[in-house]
């Protein structure tokens, strides 16, 4: 059992999930998960996302059930007015996202927190993407790349803004472009929606994942401390 000592200001916990461990035929996992949240998984078409979505929802459980030392099944989840998950009656709080078999937790005392993960795959209109979904100077600094640089550069920035307007909690609904990144300078924020302060206000922190698979973590601090761990569910950690 790993001990991890407890948050303190803007530090951020980050657990990397493995979601081939948990299955559905396990009948005690099943119990920790409320009927809303079965109902929605078994929506899923594809027996792989079914088997996913039940082992992210199971382990995201046993992970918070580990801070707020409480049972799994007795977590309770909210949605902000933009949908943005949230735990009830407690000032933690965290954030997921999940790229084919891996998953990833951010944890934090900061609700203005987002993370993002992505497996690099071929996407065959990556220019179409950059010409509309890119800021003005992330325009003019991918111009200056080389092709064999465009796969690496477009998916870290891709998971730089997708944590960006996950931590704001807008969603896709504040639209990528209106955020940009500096490609040069560690992807740190360079153009920021007046309505979410000042660039500057904000900490990028680009993760190393594992081969061919990017993720940021985007906070509103002065400065971020990020630790990175793995979550094993036989033995969640214990938070002293």
């Amino acid at each position: 059992m790993q001990s991890i000592q407890a948050l303190k200001g803007n530090q951020v916990h980050l657990w990397q999930i493995d979601l081939n461990q948990m299955t559905e035929q396990d009948s005690v996992e099943r119990t920790m998960l409320t009927q809303d949240e079965l109902v929605k998984i078994n929506r899923l078409h594809q027996l792989k996302h079914r088997q996913r979505a039940f082992s992210m929802r199971t382990q995201l459980r046993l992970l918070l059930a580990a801070y707020l030392n409480q049972s799994a099944s007795n977590i309770q989840f909210t949605y902000d007015q933009f949908g943005k998950p949230q735990l009830k009656n407690t000032p933690l709080f965290f954030n997921i996202s999940h790229s084919q078999n891996t998953a990833l937790v951010a944890i934090s005392h900061n609700d203005q927190m987002g993370v993002d993960i992505e497996h690099w795959r071929v996407v065959e209109q990556m220019q179409a993407i950059v010409n509309r979904h890119y800021s003005v100077s992330e325009k003019k600094a991918w111009q200056l790349l080389s092709p064999a640089q465009y796969e690496s550069v477009f998916f870290n920035i891709w998971t730089c803004k997708e944590a960006f307007i996950k931590a704001t909690g807008r969603g896709l609904g504040m639209g990528l472009s209106r955020c940009g990144f500096n490609l040069r300078d560690n992807y740190q924020v360079e153009d920021c929606p007046i309505e979410y302060g000042d660039a500057s206000q904000w900490c990028c922190v680009p993760l190393s994942l594992g081969e061919r698979l990017s993720g940021a973590l985007i906070l509103k601090a002065d400065d971020c401390h990020a630790s990175m761990y793995s979550f094993d569910p036989q033995f969640p950690p214990q938070i002293v």
